[in-house]
């Protein structure tokens, strides 16, 4: 019997390692290693990645006052002007690239 209690807890001990393992991997990189990423991706010049930088700090939902978010019609505007910042710093090619980006983006958050 104590041979069957020492087994199960070795094991338990073991397979919550594993999952710990698991977890650690699924972690997302933070807000400056991504920009960094997709500046990479998109293939930016110096100038190009300041401004790209500038631009998504002012994207960054700011929480008003009294702690809550903006709201989703503020999110939209926001967004469009975002987008009309972004034809004018990347060229035609690297703004299809960003848009295609989104998606993706979008999919890896939800999981």
């Amino acid at each position: 019997m104590k041979k069957q209690i020492f087994s199960l807890a070795i094991a338990l001990l073991i397979s919550s390692t594993a999952c710990m393992a698991q977890d650690q991997k699924r972690q997302r990189p933070n807000r400056s290693q991504r920009m960094e990423q997709m500046i990479t991706e998109l293939g930016l010049n110096e100038t190009q990645a300041k401004q790209f930088k500038e631009a998504m700090e002012e994207m960054r939902p700011a929480k008003n006052n009294s702690g809550e978010r903006p709201s989703r019609e503020k999110m939209e505007a926001q967004r469009k002007k975002m987008d009309e910042k972004m034809k004018s710093i990347l060229t035609e090619e690297q703004y299809k690239k960003y848009q295609s980006m989104r998606p993706q983006r979008h999919q890896r958050r939800g999981k």
